[in-house]
């Protein structure tokens, strides 16, 4: 009998962090912030901390299709969100998963990760115009910085063509995206393109160097809204904000980049 209680459930895909601001572990605790019950599969480890990633290690694709595949006989989520993939033979798996007709209306959120703000690769380039042909399709929303999409659409965007690539890049796409302008000169300016509009986003820079994980706690909490049954422009504008409080209400830990408060309630 179904649970008339069941809560609405987020799948994570994505590497781990150990020390819990971003990938997986960061992932399950903005699940949890949003009422949302988390689940997790990892793609990747990682040997890092608040000052960078020292290795990065993709798992064995067989057996993450595994995990999933047992995981989802039992517990089925209501949205999904992807982070870090590594390397080619993960996004295939994770290409082979998606193609599944049982997630064709469940909301998949793709943070377009392609390297740690340290320099280390999350990615293997070689399998970006897969990347692009085959995975992004699959996916409701997509998450890139701006040097993550200037590598998308091989433009370099700056706040004033941001729409013109928008438009160009996202017109013939199945996808909504939204441009984190986090990187960007002055106050940041985010960029949605949803339904063949453009919505802007913007707001006063935070100072602070906690901002470890901040790409991943705007796609999870993007997720774990959709999971919740909020369209994409509302989806999208909950997420910034809470990223934005989680930002200020960091714990101030670690000696580099430390991580976000995403304890913070929805």
């Amino acid at each position: 009998m179904p649970n008339p209680n069941r809560p609405r459930i987020a799948l994570a895909l994505s590497g781990s962090d150990p020390s819990g601001g971003a990938g997986l572990e960061a992932d399950l605790k903005v699940f949890q912030s949003h009422g949302v019950y988390g689940m997790a599969v990892p793609t990747l480890l990682t040997v890092q901390n608040t000052l960078g990633v020292r290795r990065v290690k993709t798992l064995e694709p067989a057996f993450f299709e595994e995990q999933v595949a047992f995981l989802l006989e039992d517990i089925f989520p209501d949205a999904i969100k992807i982070g870090a993939i590594g390397d080619r033979r993960m996004l295939q798996a994770l290409v082979r998963l998606l193609s599944q007709e049982r997630f064709a209306k469940v909301p998949v959120v793709i943070d377009t990760v392609m390297g740690a703000t340290s320099g280390a690769s999350l990615f293997d380039m070689r399998g970006l115009s897969e990347f692009i042909d085959r995975l992004l399709p699959r996916a409701a929303v997509i998450t890139p910085n701006v040097p993550e999409f200037d590598l998308l659409t091989g433009k370099a965007t700056t706040p004033e063509n941001a729409a013109e690539h928008l438009h160009a890049f996202g017109r013939d796409k199945p996808y909504a995206i939204l441009l984190k302008g986090g990187h960007f000169p002055g106050p940041p300016m985010d960029f949605l393109w949803h339904a063949g509009a453009l919505r802007s986003y913007t707001g006063e820079r935070i100072d602070t160097p906690h901002t470890h994980g901040t790409g991943c706690a705007l796609a999870s909490a993007l997720a774990a809204n959709l999971a919740l049954g909020l369209p994409v422009p509302e989806a999208a504008a909950q997420a910034r904000a809470y990223v934005r409080e989680a930002i200020r209400r960091n714990p101030g830990l670690g000696n580099g980049r430390g991580p976000l408060g995403l304890h913070v309630a929805r």
